[in-house]
């Protein structure tokens, strides 16, 4: 990953208009709207991470330019942990100011996702393995029914784990 950032200008030729009103009606900038053009544009097997968050001004907020002279370590510091949150580096200094909650790492929150998304295929099973006790017992089958029976004695464990894992997650959004 480049520790800096790459910058470029591009004459829009009379589309700025129609530009900024995509990007407007996105609710992002025309940087973020560029962005997503140009990695659209990229051969699938080229491997990159789109940064995540705002930076610049949007129609809900404002935006000034600020340039600070930090210590090299400090500087470091401020681009190695605004990257590891998925935040621009304007985003990460105005939540530390605010005093503003920080995001869990990147990393953390698509663990978290992963573990969710495995966690819905488990309730998934579930709901497919109880809806066969179901039939069979319909059925009056209750022979083939006591298969089962270990999966229902578990489910209200693994869907309070779901459910543990699920508010987890939504608490950290």
């Amino acid at each position: 990953m480049a520790t800096s950032r790459d910058r470029v200008t591009i004459d829009l030729r009379g589309i700025g208009d129609a530009v900024r009103s995509a990007a407007a009606g996105q609710c992002i900038t025309v940087s973020q709207l560029a962005r997503r053009a140009l990695v659209a544009s990229l051969d699938s097997c080229t491997a990159f991470v789109v940064p995540s968050g705002s930076d610049g001004q949007t129609p809900e907020r404002s935006i000034t330019k600020l340039t600070l002279r930090l210590p090299r370590l400090h500087a470091e510091a401020l681009v190695l942990h605004a990257g590891t949150l998925g935040l621009s580096y304007g985003e990460y200094v105005a939540r530390l100011v605010d005093g503003s909650s920080l995001p869990q790492p990147v990393a953390q929150r698509e663990a978290d996702r992963a573990a969710l998304l495995g966690s819905n295929d488990q309730l998934a099973t579930l709901s497919a393995d109880l809806s066969a006790l179901v039939a069979l017992l319909r059925q009056g089958k209750s022979v083939q029914a006591r298969a089962y029976r270990h999966r229902l004695e578990t489910a209200d464990a693994e869907i309070r784990r779901h459910l543990d894992r699920a508010s987890a997650l939504i608490a950290h959004l």
